[in-house]
């Protein structure tokens, strides 16, 4: 463990990369801390929301709006209401958040067992499932809405509509390289780099 007095020159540099990585840790982080009472309170964990909000087809998840962006009341799914959304495989979900499929299987099975999702036979493949959001995970979803608007909304107060936009932009562009790069590890030319460091 390295002390204060001999940490190695490179941790004393600043570096615009590694202040961006650890910044996103410490909003996210914020971000739980403001929604966990919340989701308590539907009895759903951080997991179980994201899974059903990708089931309910919420259009946040989207790259680009589909509704007017200053309508505060804008439904997030109006189409799993007529069925024009939340029609999705639970790989799909797994791909497109990062997560593995263990994990996105026990939480999908957790919202089956509370019955805020539902899943029927693929009809190409009957091995398959498809997902899709009940009326009463519709109802907690809608619920929550105005409540996490309010938490982003105190999160982002001081920037400006260009700023978020801006950020937003960035983040994507971010999140997309992060996709690419699943399966690419930048330090596996230095497998003794971790054991050196202890």
């Amino acid at each position: 463990m390295w002390g204060f007095h001999s940490m190695p020159d490179a941790l004393a540099h600043f570096r615009a990369e590694d202040a961006i990585a650890l910044c996103v840790i410490d909003v996210a982080n914020a971000l739980v801390r403001h929604s966990e009472p919340l989701l308590e309170e539907a009895g759903l964990t951080a997991p179980q929301w994201t899974v059903l909000m990708n089931v309910a087809g919420d259009r946040n998840f989207n790259d680009g709006p589909t509704q007017p962006a200053n309508d505060p009341h804008a439904d997030a799914y109006a189409g799993a209401d007529l069925g024009r959304a939340g029609c999705i495989f639970s790989s799909e979900i797994a791909a497109a958040r990062g997560l593995s499929r263990p994990h996105i299987s026990a939480t999908v099975t957790e919202l089956l067992r509370k019955g805020l999702i539902r899943q029927e036979d693929d009809p190409s493949d009957r091995r398959r499932k498809l997902l899709s959001a009940t009326p009463e995970g519709l109802a907690v979803l809608r619920r929550l809405q105005p409540l996490r608007q309010s938490v982003n909304d105190l999160l982002l107060a001081d920037l400006d509509s260009h700023q978020r936009r801006t950020l937003l932009e960035a983040l994507r562009i971010i999140r997309d390289r992060s996709r690419r790069a699943e399966h690419v590890r930048p330090y596996a030319d230095r497998p003794h780099a971790l054991r050196h460091a202890s």
